[in-house]
């Protein structure tokens, strides 16, 4: 199981402003934010951190993405409008993905630096 995941970006004030707006619906709040570093969270656990990468620096790798958990199908949809609100790249727009499992609804999209990010849940 994961603790935490960080991941890199070329626009730090512009990627800490969508996260911040994008995760909230989960429950997810800014904790910290140094300038070199945003972390969010509960407090509970952090769990998402941003770094700026110099220019030059890749932040992005084939085949990565994140995937948040949401507690429901309203929470997928609110935080993918949010997204797309925000200027986000959609992937793929709420639903379910029976070539997932039989209980999966999510959406992907692209984040600021072209992070592919879901966000699912396998409430009904």
């Amino acid at each position: 199981m994961l603790d935490h995941i960080s991941i890199g970006t070329h626009r730090y004030e512009e990627a800490v402003a969508f996260y911040r707006k994008v995760l909230a619906p989960l429950g997810l709040t800014l904790l910290r934010d140094t300038g070199r570093e945003a972390a969010f969270g509960t407090q509970a656990q952090w769990v998402f951190f941003l770094y700026p990468v110099p220019p030059g620096e890749g932040v992005t790798a084939a085949g990565m993405h994140l995937a948040f958990a949401a507690t429901s199908r309203q929470q997928v949809e609110e935080v993918h409008a949010l997204a797309l609100e925000a200027t986000a790249a959609d992937i793929f727009s709420p639903r379910t993905r029976p070539d997932i499992s039989a209980t999966y609804f999510g959406a992907m999209f692209h984040g600021p630096d072209g992070h592919r990010v879901e966000v699912k849940t396998d409430a009904a």
